[in-house]
């Protein structure tokens, strides 16, 4: 089952949300770095540890580009074209 997260970044802080891939909970932050000029994405554990950091990498609509790509099968796509992220 697909879960559709739409991003809405504000300069209030980053933007945040919970995603459950491949049965493990992470809480995701997507900052953005001013120096780079992009956003990255933080995958964080229960515990609180890192478990990832990378760059936010937008998927085409005929390809899913797997942010999550360690914890396959479980995925994290971002898709600009809908400004949504889908988490699987």
């Amino acid at each position: 089952m697909t879960t559709y997260v739409q991003f809405n970044p504000s300069d209030a802080g980053p933007f945040r949300f919970t995603a459950n891939i491949n049965k493990q909970t992470f809480f995701i932050t997507v900052p953005y770095n001013r120096y780079s000029n992009r956003y990255f994405v933080e995958f964080r554990d229960r515990n609180n540890n890192i478990a990832m950091y990378v760059p936010l990498i937008e998927s085409p609509d005929d390809f899913d580009l797997n942010i999550a790509l360690p914890f396959a099968p479980g995925s994290l796509v971002y898709r600009a074209s809908t400004n949504n992220f889908e988490v699987n």
